[in-house]
């Protein structure tokens, strides 16, 4: 009953709050502005629609094909180093040479790593999963640094703008998420396709966003393209020259790390309620929305976005820290007893919490990354940004596995005590979030004269004389 009463609440919610956004909403009717934000839009809706297609099925898919958690794990891993190693390569590739090649190789790579879900070879599987991770870095990192370096240095565009964009990209890749996994369980156990229907049915959307990308995007390179390629470069930048860097990317790196591990680690935890797997995810992507919303809302009524990011963190930390406190709390205490399942229900309410923030951190951290990164080595950055994330991600994953039990059935008590160690390291990660994100803010405000979004609209208004505001 839970699940049904919050589901709607959030849907009543998500409702009231995108119909208020719309009122306060500012639409920027600015030729270039509105031409970039298609192209861009367009093309990562298709990629991220196409990822979210293949999620609900990996782990199924592996499991029908006789695996056991050992190997299935080894196949997770194998995709998060191949994102860290590759992308590293990738990110110095792309800042030196141009970041349109490499975005429209995204779909090439995906459409491999999809195609490998057909056979039931392990090795096969494996190097499917290596193609799926340079997919990832490329997807997560370089479409942005594309977008950014137009927005900015091409077309000169004023850079709180942004907020727009990426507050629309958080938005529409919730509800395309919530479609994505219609769409999956239709494929795969309405029509009876099975598990591998959604990686078939993502390859198209994936060569159709290399196609769109490589006819109607454009490459204007910040700097010459015979610059020397150096891998170390970006990360002396981060540790020894850029303390704002420094303490940006360890937002990044510790918040989204914490992403990663409650990605894996919700459903065991809820599990005693006997959960509509549907609908959760579904309100969480609702909730995910909902904070994408409210992150608009507070940028419009002049919040700044540095304090938003930790504002998100605290109240992040705040909700896993409960979840980590329930958990320990039953697994030492009796198993069965009646208020467990109370306290598993809080522990649901306080993942919609988190998904909450996450919604509003995903425009929050893209802003303030376009703002503070350097265009010379963007991409390089931000892949380095990602790299302790994985890094994280994969230890979790082997501790997990570690720990998993020989029986083929886990109690609640088993369950909760195997995975309170990754809600304390969230815990842990997400208090040096709170503190990284709070001293980001000073020097950020420091480094950063604060302009406000509607004076430079309406300066761009008085320059150009073609754009007009529709409030």
């Amino acid at each position: 009953m839970i699940f049904i009463i919050s589901f709607f609440i959030l849907l009543l919610s998500a409702v009231i709050i995108v119909r208020k956004a719309k009122q306060s909403d500012l639409g920027l009717l600015n030729s270039n502005f509105s031409s970039l934000q298609s192209k861009y839009l367009q093309v990562y809706y298709l990629a991220t629609f196409a990822d979210f297609l293949q999620g609900p099925y990996i782990y199924k898919l592996y499991s029908d094909y006789g695996f056991k958690d050992d190997d299935i794990a080894v196949l997770y891993i194998a995709g998060f180093v191949s994102s860290t190693v590759f992308g590293m390569i990738v990110g110095v590739i792309a800042d030196s040479y141009g970041r349109k090649f490499l975005c429209a190789s995204f779909g090439f790579f995906y459409s491999i790593c999809c195609c490998t879900k057909l056979s039931p070879d392990f090795y096969i599987l494996l190097f499917g999963r290596i193609c799926g991770g340079i997919a990832t870095s490329i997807l997560f990192t370089t479409f942005e640094a594309w977008y950014i370096n137009e927005h900015i240095n091409h077309y000169n565009l004023p850079v709180e703008w942004l907020n727009i964009t990426f507050g629309k990209t958080s938005f529409y890749t919730g509800l395309l998420a919530i479609f994505a996994g219609v769409v999956s369980q239709f494929f795969a156990e309405f029509v009876n396709l099975g598990p591998t229907a959604p990686f078939l049915i993502a390859i198209p959307f994936l060569l159709l966003s290399s196609y769109i990308i490589m006819t109607n995007w454009n490459e204007h390179l910040y700097q010459p393209t015979s610059s020397k390629l150096n891998l170390l470069s970006p990360l002396k930048l981060i540790i020894l020259k850029d303390h704002t860097l420094l303490l940006l990317g360890l937002v990044q790196c510790s918040f989204e790390a914490t992403m990663y591990s409650f990605i894996f680690s919700w459903t065991p935890i809820i599990r005693s309620l006997n959960p509509p797997l549907g609908l959760v995810f579904s309100s969480f992507m609702l909730a995910f929305i909902i904070g994408s919303k409210l992150y608009g809302l507070m940028i419009s009524k002049h919040k700044k976005s540095e304090n938003i990011l930790t504002f998100v963190s605290i109240i992040s930390f705040i909700a896993l820290s409960i979840v980590f406190c329930l958990i320990s709390f039953m697994v030492m205490s009796d198993s069965g007893r009646p208020h467990d399942l109370f306290l598993t229900k809080i522990c649901f309410l306080c993942f919609i919490i988190y998904e909450l923030c996450l919604g509003a951190y995903m425009p929050a951290i893209g802003y303030l990354k376009g703002r503070v990164v350097p265009e010379k080595y963007r991409t390089s950055v931000t892949n380095w940004f990602r790299v302790p994330t994985n890094i994280f991600t994969c230890v979790t994953l082997t501790l997990n596995n570690f720990n998993k039990k020989e029986t083929e059935v886990i109690s609640n008590t088993e369950t909760f005590n195997k995975f309170t160690h990754v809600y304390l390291l969230c815990s842990i990660f997400l208090i040096v979030s709170s503190l990284a994100s709070y001293y980001f803010g000073k020097k950020y405000s420091k480094r950063f004269s604060q302009s406000e979004l509607f004076t430079d609209i309406l300066n761009l208004t008085k320059d150009t004389g073609k754009d007009t505001l529709v409030i």
